[in-house]
């Protein structure tokens, strides 16, 4: 039989072995997220190459995919050295670099925010171009829009284009969809706008609960409302990753449950954050 003693080393041996599988975890789903933002890069430059405009503006919204990952990963940075590197936060130097950090962050996701609402109303109000076959544009740097997927209309591609019925629209300039690619493009600018507001949402409960868990200025009822935004938050993104790959984009699928993983580790943070917390107040009390 063995000895009390022993047992406890034993669980403490368990304990530390998980964290380092915690911590082996965390770093592969970061590096993970490395990739998937240079994918990202790659697409929206595409997407900027398209543009017959190089404004700081055009600039923002053709990157605005590329921008709101790297504020994502700027946010991870500040959440895990605020939940988990506590010590190196209450640093003064350290704690205004990172508050600015993520002042930063936030700003560049809330313009994300918005050229994504500015995207969908786009789409709802696409107006009708003056052309009732793609054959009489000109044949200039004009695409054809399906699924996310730009076609460059050219006198071969034209004919085969011009046999889908219906009326055409022109969502964004130099760009044209058919009634079934239009209805696709403003369900997809919806979900992308939903999925914003429901990362910064989470990212601003995370936020207040790593705040309030610093200055001891918190109830049970708010923690619960903050963890419940969170959660639901996490429900609103995992149905739009699952409409993402309805629609075959299933790269956005594994994007957004790849970021879910890594906000998973910030909320196991906040968790051992909040049993250090409990453990001290029983000391405190005895």
């Amino acid at each position: 039989m063995a000895s009390p003693g022993s047992s406890g080393s034993m669980i403490s041996q368990a304990i530390m072995r998980l964290e380092r599988h915690r911590q082996a975890i965390k770093w592969l789903v970061y590096g993970l997220l490395f990739i998937n933002l240079s994918v990202y890069v790659m697409e929206d430059w595409q997407s900027f190459s398209r543009s017959n405009t190089f404004t700081l503006i055009t600039l923002a919204a053709a990157f605005a995919t590329s921008l709101d990952t790297s504020a994502w990963f700027g946010l991870l940075v500040v959440f895990e050295i605020e939940t988990y590197r506590q010590q190196l936060y209450r640093r003064p130097p350290v704690r205004l670099l990172l508050n600015g950090l993520r002042s930063a962050c936030f700003g560049v996701l809330a313009h994300t925010l918005m050229v994504y609402s500015l995207d969908l109303l786009a789409v709802i109000n696409a107006p009708t171009p003056l052309v009732s076959s793609l054959c009489m544009l000109p044949m200039a740097e004009n695409y054809y829009l399906f699924n996310q997927q730009y076609q460059l209309i050219t006198h071969s591609s034209c004919q085969d284009l011009s046999l889908i019925p219906g009326p055409l629209y022109s969502p964004e300039p130099n760009v044209f969809v058919d009634g079934r690619g239009l209805s696709i493009a403003r369900v997809q600018a919806a979900i992308s706008v939903i999925e914003c507001a429901a990362w910064l949402l989470a990212g601003f409960a995370i936020a207040a609960q790593a705040y309030l868990k610093r200055r001891a200025q918190y109830s049970a009822l708010v923690t619960v409302g903050l963890e419940k935004i969170t959660h639901y938050s996490y429900l609103a993104i995992i149905a739009c990753a699952l409409t993402w790959a309805w629609y075959g984009h299933f790269l956005y699928t594994y994007d957004s449950l790849l970021w879910l993983g890594g906000f998973a580790m910030i909320e196991a943070n906040l968790s051992a954050w909040e049993s250090y917390l409990r453990q001290k107040r029983r000391q405190t009390r005895l």
